[in-house]
């Protein structure tokens, strides 16, 4: 088949990529940007610049179904939060190729952390206590009842704008212009999921953890671990819908066992990484087999392992563990057979400033700033 992937400066996009090449289809990819490091892989056939879905969505709808009719493409694949947009055009797109994307309605509900919550809650899922934030007086009374929680906007992505706030701690940044949830702050352990879904069905499933990551953002580390409880409590959440695409959720894993959902990320996450680079992720992707994580091999970038990483070690304790990740663990862009992506890794940073300054953004932010969902 021939395969058209949006969202293709995420490095998740770039493992999809290579799964797909290894599963026989031929791969085209696009993105808002005008480079970033999938551009040069051998593995891409074309690459295209497509308008921002966020600011130009019927212009970006319009430049899909052309490239679709331009050049044959049998399967569209969203990787990113483009996705949303993806799915709101669903019927135009799907009249010229298979789409594997979800219902609007439920990547909606699922991406926005309030919803999300509160269907957990309806489902009888454990989750942790919310409240929609109406002002500050609100967040105090809330904060002296509980003592910390976190804050966050009902719709963000890698953490950003997430803080932890205890009663009379500063409340400067936060924006209560925007939908602000608070969170009840639940003590355990970090764990995260990917899983790539056909039809209701879960054709692939990775637990990790994010070893090594920014400060209250996203990590650079994905440690795998084997964890049955998270697949169950994917599958159940699952029950019903009938849903096709990727979706990663992140939880938190209390020292019971019980595991409570955060939010969910409706979109390919890092985890994706974590499989063999065999071809099988790339034919689960259209519900043909069942892919398996590697549990045996950590995946990391690392050029920020040394970067972001290692400049934050405090001691020769935290230098030896540091060196036994790295050296443990594969770089998610290096391959000796396809190198422009490891050498490119940095070429989309220029561009990625340009918005930053431009718009007044954080470098985090800039680079979802063309194509992040926000309700």
């Amino acid at each position: 088949m021939r395969v058209l992937l949006t969202g293709a400066r995420g490095i998740p996009a770039l493992g999809a990529v290579r799964q797909l090449k290894r599963a026989g289809h031929e791969v085209f990819v696009c993105d808002t940007f005008p480079t970033y490091p999938m551009r040069h892989s051998r593995d891409v056939a074309r690459t295209f610049q497509i308008p921002s879905p966020r600011f130009e969505e019927e212009a970006f709808i319009q430049r899909l179904l052309s490239l679709i009719e331009e050049h044959g493409v049998d399967a569209l694949v969203p990787t990113g939060e483009e996705v949303l947009y993806v799915a709101r055009h669903w019927e135009r797109l799907r009249e010229r190729c298979l789409v594997v994307a979800g219902r609007f309605e439920q990547l909606a509900e699922w991406h926005d952390k309030w919803a999300f919550n509160q269907r957990l809650s309806a489902r009888g899922l454990p989750a942790p206590k919310t409240w929609p934030l109406e002002g500050p007086s609100q967040l105090e009374a809330l904060l002296r009842e509980h003592g910390r929680l976190i804050v966050k906007p009902a719709f963000t992505r890698f953490g950003q704008k997430t803080r932890l706030l205890q009663a009379g701690a500063s409340r400067r940044g936060l924006d209560f212009q925007q939908r602000l949830l608070a969170q009840q702050f639940i003590e355990g352990t970090e764990l995260c999921t990917s899983s790539l879904v056909w039809e209701g069905a879960l054709v692939a499933h990775v637990c990790y953890q994010p070893r090594y990551r920014f400060p209250g953002g996203p990590g650079f580390y994905y440690e795998p671990i084997a964890h049955a409880g998270s697949r169950d409590w994917v599958l159940r959440f699952l029950e019903g819908t009938g849903f096709t695409g990727s979706l990663g959720f992140d939880f938190i894993e209390t020292a019971s066992g019980a595991l409570y959902a955060l939010e969910c990320n409706p979109r390919m996450t890092s985890g994706m990484l974590l499989f063999p680079e065999d071809g099988r992720l790339g034919r689960a992707m259209f519900g043909e087999g069942i892919a398996e994580p590697d549990l045996e091999k950590p995946v990391m970038l690392g050029m920020l392992m040394w970067t972001a990483a290692l400049p934050r070690l405090r001691s020769w304790r935290e230098l030896r563990e540091w060196w036994q990740a790295f050296s443990a663990a594969r770089d998610s862009l290096w391959r000796r057979e396809d190198q422009k992506p490891f050498w490119y890794q940095l070429a989309a940073f220029p561009h990625m400033f340009q918005v930053a300054r431009r718009h007044g953004l954080a470098m985090g932010e800039a680079t979802t700033h063309y194509t992040e969902w926000n309700g």
